[in-house]
């Protein structure tokens, strides 16, 4: 391998190759300032045209990077509804719970009442039986004097006693219809609401998700148009930039025959 080396060197000293041509080893002082001065001004264009496209490249990515950024937001907003809904739910069927409950509570309260009116109705019967009782031992003293007293009010308390069972007993069945109505009233209306409420419920997450889409769509679209119409000012703008180095290119061709043909 250094018999190879040094024989390349010798080869270089045997044959020496020419310079290439070069234009500017023929132009005079101030034409070559001037061409220099010309080369450094297209060097600064190039530069700004590559700054310029380096800006808005990363005005692209950051357009990108924010489109991503609102389309999560969107997803985030939709689980919130999606969230909101279940927990109106929850709230709906615990207010369900607690109407009855109330109603149990209700019908409790009637049980009590009829047990009460029931214990009340035995008092009333046991005093009778205590009044009855001293009533005829009264009249067994004056058997003689005071049957036909006897008789009659026995008969007028039997007949005040089943008057008042007969009015009790009508009170507890007007008790009962009542509380009956009353359940049956408030089922009635709560389940009214219950469907109001789902099918306003329903209404309300469909306008909501058509609005959401709709918004995404416009977007999206508002996102393909500013896209098409950047892409098209870019490649005009690089055509432009094609064009004006051809016709440097062609220029600075033409030079060269000019200044050929004058040498």
């Amino acid at each position: 391998m250094a018999g190879k080396k040094k024989k390349g060197k010798k080869g270089r000293k045997r044959k020496e190759e020419p310079e290439p041509e070069d234009e500017f080893f023929t132009m005079k002082g101030e034409q070559l300032e001037i061409t220099i001065q010309n080369l450094r001004e297209k060097l600064q264009n190039s530069k700004m045209q590559r700054n310029t496209l380096q800006i808005e490249k990363d005005m692209i990515h950051d357009f990108y990077q924010n489109t991503r950024e609102e389309i999560k937001e969107l997803e985030s907003d939709i689980k919130n509804f999606d969230t909101k809904m279940q927990r109106e739910e929850e709230t709906h069927n615990t207010l369900v719970v607690s109407h009855l409950q109330k109603v149990q509570h209700h019908e409790y309260e009637h049980q009590e009442a009829i047990e009460g009116t029931k214990a009340e109705g035995a008092e009333i019967m046991a005093d009778e039986d205590k009044h009855h009782t001293e009533t005829e031992s009264a009249n067994r003293n004056g058997k003689t004097n005071k049957k036909e007293d006897y008789e009659r009010n026995d008969n007028a308390n039997i007949s005040e006693v089943e008057s008042e069972t007969k009015a009790h007993q009508q009170n507890l069945d007007m008790l009962d219809q009542s509380l009956e109505a009353s359940k049956k009233s408030l089922i009635q209306q709560y389940e009214v609401k219950l469907a109001a409420l789902q099918k306003e419920l329903s209404l309300r997450m469909k306008v909501e998700i058509h609005e959401i889409e709709e918004r995404k769509n416009q977007h999206i679209n508002d996102l393909m148009l500013n896209h098409e119409y950047a892409f098209s000012e870019m490649k005009q703008y690089y055509n432009d930039i094609t064009r004006e180095n051809l016709d440097i290119i062609k220029g600075l061709q033409e030079r060269y025959q000019d200044v050929k043909t004058q040498i």
